[in-house]
């Protein structure tokens, strides 16, 4: 049976934790009021991936810590949303 390829496939992200201080972690956008571009001068060369806890994920990619969904945009963590527990 041929799978319909309009059909979006939803995958559940990984649940990460917490960010471990001592770990690499690339920054995190907690307020939308702060300037994005402050954070990319952070970010440098790293801006196609993120870390979390010392693992790279790619640009685009989603985890979960705790309920909170993050996303990797051009190295910063920025939160996309919460899962209900």
């Amino acid at each position: 049976m041929a799978r319909d390829t309009l059909t979006p496939v939803h995958h559940e992200a990984p649940q990460v934790g917490a960010a471990d201080p001592e770990r690499r972690n690339s920054p995190f956008e907690s307020d939308p009021e702060e300037d994005f571009e402050l954070l990319r001068e952070q970010v440098g060369d790293e801006a196609g991936g993120c870390y979390f806890n010392d693992i790279r994920y790619e640009d685009g990619a989603e985890v979960l810590s705790g309920s909170t969904r993050l996303r990797c945009e051009q190295g910063i963590w920025v939160e996309v949303g919460s899962r209900k527990p």
